[in-house]
């Protein structure tokens, strides 16, 4: 199917048809989602090899993310493919594993291919590649994590309100004392969780005890080893706020190593994300959830935008949502 007969399927225009894929900010929603719709059904796909001999685009998004082994960036990718493919790109995508080393290279790779633009979503470890892809007039994305730059399009989570809306459910149940095992605080998503986590519990007047705040590199080990630490203080803290699904991961086996821990009968725990298998966890795991398609869709939107010539940086924020489940409850002296 040509893009002539898609339009006719439709009873469209080829212009308004070819809008829908190449420029959908400015198409009706309801029109771009039936263009969308048919193409998903007819699996119609733009010629982009012609096209990029004939624009000297090689029409690649390049897509460096912190470790596609956790779902965030797993469902980040997802989106950012789906937008690309019905506009004609594909996408190069590279694996930080949250080092800066890797993401240098991923860079450097992107240089050399020539890609159309990059999304960024990894450890911020190299501001002059950044800063050689500006100036190469190569189109840059920060999603998730702020890069520091100055004029670069920005997705990212409201992560001080994901922080305090979890810190505040924690208090709620009549926890004081909490903990948090947060990311590396040079990346710009974990200082603004931590932010939130202290300057809500100042606001309850509980102290913030620097024992009870640990830090990990976002990675499993990192989880679990925090929450070794958390349980074999003096005085345990009765709730844990652990700022991403794969530390959580690690922190649910240091639990599980000790025998006399139930959770949240003993121990309530809070995530960050809402990972797949949060709500098959034993219990299902209370989480601030990141609406992580939608980032990634507007992200590969907000590029294909400057690709086409828009100026002006925009910086959208998304809202997290609190989904409570069974890892949370009262502390057990408290209840009735």
């Amino acid at each position: 199917m040509n893009l002539r007969d898609l339009a006719r399927k439709l009873n469209l225009s080829t212009a308004t048809v070819s809008r829908a894929l190449s420029r959908p900010e400015i198409v009706a929603p309801a029109t771009r989602e039936r263009v969308l719709q048919a193409v998903r059904r007819s699996g119609y796909h733009m010629n982009g090899i012609a096209r990029s001999l004939r624009t000297q685009s090689t029409r690649t998004i390049g897509v460096v993310v912190s470790d596609i082994r956790n779902s965030f960036s797993s469902s980040i990718v997802k989106a950012v493919e789906d937008v690309a493919r019905v506009n004609g790109y594909t996408v190069l995508i590279c694996n930080a594993d949250e080092t800066g080393q890797n993401e240098e290279a991923a860079l450097q790779l992107f240089i050399e291919r020539k890609v159309s633009g990059v999304i960024h979503c990894s450890a911020g470890a190299n501001l002059e590649l950044l800063r050689v892809l500006q100036n190469k007039s190569i189109p840059l994305i920060d999603l998730d994590r702020r890069s520091g730059l100055e004029n670069v399009d920005t997705v990212v989570l409201d992560n001080h309100l994901g922080a305090e809306i979890a810190t505040r459910h924690l208090i709620g149940l009549g926890h004081r004392r909490i903990a948090m095992i947060s990311g590396p605080m040079h990346l710009s998503n974990a200082r603004s969780r931590v932010e939130g986590f202290r300057k809500t519990l100042r606001a309850a007047g509980i102290p913030v005890a620097r024992e009870y705040l640990e830090f990990g590199d976002f990675r499993q080990r990192s989880g679990e080893e925090a929450a070794q630490k958390l349980l074999f203080l003096r005085h345990p803290p009765t709730a844990v706020f652990v700022a991403n699904n794969e530390m959580m991961a690690g922190a649910l086996l240091a639990i599980r190593q000790q025998k006399r821990l139930k959770v949240p009968r003993n121990l309530s725990l809070i995530g960050f994300d809402d990972a797949r298998w949060a709500q098959f966890a034993d219990p299902p795991l209370t989480v601030v959830s990141q609406p992580t398609e939608a980032m990634g869709e507007k992200a590969a939107e907000l590029l294909l935008q400057r690709i086409q010539g828009e100026t002006a940086a925009k910086t959208i924020v998304f809202k997290p949502t609190l989904v409570v489940r069974r890892s949370t409850a009262a502390p057990e002296r408290s209840r009735t």
